[in-house]
């Protein structure tokens, strides 16, 4: 016959009897849970064989976690106690990809076998870089950095992959394999720079910091157009451009240029200010 304890057991303090006393002493029994729940059990294997401390997680219908536990030697596992409904279980090791989850039911004192197998992962032994880009000045993290990774073959290194780094500055790259490589960091207003070699073998976890130094022509503006003619449109080559400061309503040339064929010029490093330009051509006379 099956039995089942329907409470868990109860006790009370401890106490003398002296002579010709009446002692009395009331137990309230707390309802044992088990009592209406199951038991699930199994073994996690890989290519056959049972895989010895593997996690086997048991998550309810919503995905919710509920229980977790880790297989033996041979791959087996008991979860006690389960409440008696409906769940998903899986199971995960370090060099093993992640199965789908698969649908159990549990019953009021029964047992529930699954079985699990796991794959194991071909890109288990492949290498991680990842780091963080900050200032020289305080150290603050870089937002918004393009991170790159080279694969240091001489005499072309070869972009391997890119991306940006996070809020906090942080970025990383998975799956990279044995080799030589470096990194590269720029932002907008700050001089790119790279990392030193990084020599990656087998399975490595490798931090790469690097700290980018402020351009102090960063905020600076530019100042362009086209010289043409007024009666034809037609652009003027070689005229003479001057940029002019205008502080206090003082005018002062601050930098001067030509035109190309076309036409055009352009300042560069302008400071914020006001400005204004204007041009002419002078031409030798013989």
């Amino acid at each position: 016959m099956v039995y089942k304890e329907l409470y868990n057991l109860g006790y009370s303090p401890t106490f003398e009897v002296n002579g010709r006393e009446e002692k009395t002493e009331n137990l309230n029994l707390a309802a044992n849970p088990s009592a209406s729940a199951g038991i699930l059990s199994g073994t996690v294997t890989s290519g056959g064989s049972g895989l010895a401390g593997a996690t086997v997680k048991v998550y309810d219908v919503n995905d919710n976690p509920i229980e977790h536990t880790n297989t033996g030697g041979n791959g087996q596992f008991t979860i006690a106690n389960l409440p008696v409904g409906s769940y998903k279980v899986t199971a995960i090791k370090a060099g093993y990809l992640l199965p789908l989850t698969t649908p159990i039911s549990i019953q009021q004192n029964k047992t529930t076998s699954v079985d699990i197998n796991l794959t194991a992962d071909p890109d288990n032994n492949l290498n991680v870089v990842y780091g963080i880009i900050r200032t020289t000045e305080d150290e603050t993290p870089l937002e918004n950095a393009v991170v790159s990774l080279y694969s240091n073959i001489l005499p072309d290194p070869i972009l391997v992959i890119s991306t940006t780094t996070n809020d906090n500055g942080e970025f990383i790259f998975g799956l990279i394999p044995t080799g030589e490589y470096y990194v590269t960091a720029s932002k907008l207003g700050y001089y790119t720079n790279e990392s030193a070699i990084i020599d990656l073998t087998t399975k490595e976890f490798v931090s790469s910091e690097i700290s980018l130094i402020a351009d102090s022509a960063a905020n600076t503006g530019t100042v362009s157009g086209f010289i043409k003619e007024l009666a034809t449109g037609q652009p003027i080559a070689g005229a003479g451009v001057a940029l002019y400061s205008v502080v206090n309503g003082v005018e002062n040339v601050v930098a001067t240029t030509r035109t190309n064929v076309s036409g055009k010029y352009l300042f560069a490093n302008v400071n914020p200010g006001t400005y204004l330009v204007k041009s002419t051509k002078q031409e030798e006379v013989d």
